[in-house]
């Protein structure tokens, strides 16, 4: 019995204990699950809050950047002392279209003339790259203020000239200060304005560019008619004057309201004041540098920093073909060993300035440790298509268009004896296209996103002007006078508003060189225009003359003095015998070889704009302050989420 009862006593306890133990079990079991849950909601709730946090912390940049922007009177005065500075920059270039007969008859060198274009464009080209790497320490305003004043020295230089040699080198000093007038403009004004506005921007800054376009050979032509063409570079001073004063006034970094603008102005004495003391603080480091730190640093940074081994070899190079173009079949036959050696010379600096940037300039170890050391033309930028085409298309045409520009004033010069404002006046049906073009692609651009259609049609018609402009020969109409060269201008227009925006957005804006590499494309941008223009310039005098020579000679034509450009220009000024004359005739088909000339241009650019990149325009960011107007907030938004 005891053991019956011990036995039931203890399977009686063992299964209180089986259920006391699977009861603790299940609690345990629930707890977990309670616990795992929990987790799962407090993980939940935190991904919430990360989501939140997150949206919040954008939505304070965004507001932060677009409270950092200019607005209102001070965006307006600002965007109008840019544009002005650009209509300064771009007034030298186009102002000498209409000097270039009475500077020949004075100086007697027609041969060189194209360096009056070439003088001012090549360097405009080469230091475009420079000029933003020297802003980056110094200051964009301070060194734009420093680029007008070398500006007007060179302009000052130019009008007390006495010989060709000392033009083209006050053309030279004015163009490394235009230089940096016009990459600065652009580098400056794509900064004012959010990324969606910037083609607007651009077409405005274009804009100043294409009225220069007008009023510059219009103003040189009445100077050299009525008075002399020394006044087209001392109307440069005054104007440079008024620029210098109103970007000092209203492009600043920090005021963003018309009060502190107008703080700001009465201060101009003191910023006068504060400005040359910059400057000459920044001579005095570079003097201090030479004498108080071993010069393996000073070069470290003149190699590394303004990467002046490229800049040397890429100028000497594109100079050399320059004037291989120059002196062939002028001074030199084409043929001969001088020209032959200037060629080759100068397109093996220019492979080399290349392959060292590309490839050579980042293998330096100094480079891979220091992320400021940037080349002055990156491979990891321009070797992306959207980039690499659409700047190559730019440069050819801006190749062909410069050609055609100074032909068509000489078409009516030469042609038809019209005195210099006169031929001028022509050039207004190529220009007032190029004005509403540009306006029109900013518009269209800013209210599509789309860029590669504006790029594509500019190029085909460009291809179609360029055809038509062969046309215009010594029996052409009054109507083809002006029809002619409406095209030429709208493409010229489109393609100049669209090449930069285009490059500009293929950009990373989330890599840590992102400033640097917006600095760099858009001066690139600026170089493959500037650096069309000085090669157009030098190769359609190139093609001129020679054309002029070789029909002078097949014609049995013997010129006073010798059968050359120079002489036939002189010569067709003091003995004008009418449109249809012998020398009419040989003038006549020596502008349509330009003309053939500039169309090779225009249609290789369109090859490479048709694969320029399909990429549009970021979105408009929306504003915290308009959602906080309609009482939805991101906070709001954030949690009708959770």
């Amino acid at each position: 019995m005891t053991d019956s009862r011990s036995t039931k006593g203890s399977a009686k306890a063992c299964s209180m204990s089986d259920l006391s133990f699977k009861s603790e079990k299940e609690q345990n079991q629930q707890q977990k699950q309670q616990f795992a849950v929990s987790q799962v909601s407090m993980h939940t709730a935190a991904e919430q809050d990360a989501a939140s946090a997150l949206e919040n912390r954008n939505a304070k940049h965004s507001a932060r950047e677009n409270s950092a922007l200019p607005k209102g009177f001070v965006l307006y005065a600002s965007l109008t002392a840019l544009a002005l500075s650009l209509f300064l920059a771009a007034l030298d270039t186009m102002i000498v279209s209409t000097i270039i007969e009475e500077v020949a008859k004075q100086f007697g060198s027609y041969s060189e003339i194209g360096w009056l274009f070439t003088g001012y464009s090549l360097p405009n080209a080469l230091l475009a790259l420079i000029w933003g790497r020297i802003a980056t320490p110094i200051g964009f305003k301070r060194t734009m203020l420093f680029a007008i004043v070398i500006f007007e020295v060179g302009s000052l230089i130019s009008a007390l000239a006495n010989s060709m040699n000392v033009l083209i080198g006050g053309r030279v000093i004015a163009g490394v200060g235009g230089c940096g007038i016009q990459s600065l403009s652009f580098v400056i004004g794509s900064n004012l304005v959010e990324e969606s506005n910037r083609g607007v921007l651009i077409a405005i800054l274009s804009c100043s560019f294409a009225i220069a376009s007008v009023v510059g050979p219009f103003l040189g032509g009445v100077f050299t008619s009525r008075v002399t063409w020394r006044w087209c570079f001392y109307i440069n001073l005054p104007i440079g004057g008024l620029t210098f004063f109103l970007f000092l006034m209203f492009c600043n970094p920090d005021p963003h309201t018309f009060q502190e603008t107008v703080r700001n102005i009465l201060r101009i004495p003191s910023q006068l004041i504060e400005f040359v003391r910059k400057v000459g603080h920044h001579l005095s480091k570079v003097k201090e540098l030479g004498k108080r730190t071993s010069w393996k640093i000073l070069l470290t940074e003149l190699v590394f920093m303004y990467d002046i081994i490229e800049f040397v070899l890429c100028t000497a190079g594109f100079t050399s073909i320059l004037l291989a173009f120059t002196f062939g079949g002028n001074r030199y036959a084409w043929d001969s060993a001088e020209i032959i050696v200037l060629f080759v010379i100068g397109v093996i600096l220019v492979i080399l300035a290349a392959v060292y940037d590309f490839f050579v300039f980042p293998k330096f170890d100094v480079v891979k440790t220091a992320p400021r050391y940037q080349p002055l033309m990156s491979w990891r930028n321009i070797k992306r298509p959207g980039i690499f085409t659409v700047n190559i298309a730019l440069f050819l045409l801006c190749t062909g268009y410069i050609s055609q520009f100074t032909y068509i004033v000489q078409y009516f010069q030469l042609i038809y004896n019209d005195s210099a404002w006169k031929a001028a006046v022509h050039l207004v049906a190529c220009i007032i296209p190029t004005v509403i073009t540009s306006v029109v692609c900013g518009v269209i651009t800013d209210k599509t996103r789309q860029i590669k259609p504006i790029i594509v049609i500019s190029s085909i018609l460009g291809v179609v002007g360029a055809g038509l402009l062969t046309l215009l020969n010594n029996s052409a109409s009054n109507s083809a006078h002006i029809g002619l060269l409406i095209l030429p201008g709208i493409a010229f227009g489109g393609l100049m508003q669209s090449s930069m925006l285009a490059s500009q957005i293929q950009l990373d804006k989330e890599s840590p060189t992102f400033h640097s590499d917006f600095v760099s494309i858009t001066t690139f941008s600026t170089f493959s225009k500037n650096l069309g223009q000085a090669l157009g310039g030098v190769i359609s005098n190139t093609v001129f003359s020679a054309a002029a020579v070789n029909k002078l000679h097949k014609s049995n034509i013997e010129l006073p003095g010798g059968s050359t450009a120079n002489n036939l220009v002189v010569y067709r000024q003091t003995h004008f015998d009418g449109s249809h004359s012998k020398l009419g005739n040989i003038i006549s088909a020596s502008l349509t070889d330009v003309f053939y000339t500039a169309l090779g241009f225009y249609g290789l650019s369109f090859v490479f704009a048709v694969f320029a990149s399909g990429k549009k325009v970021a979105v408009k960011p929306i504003r915290v302050k308009d959602d906080l107007e309609k009482g939805e907030g991101i906070n709001d938004k954030s949690k009708e989420k959770q």
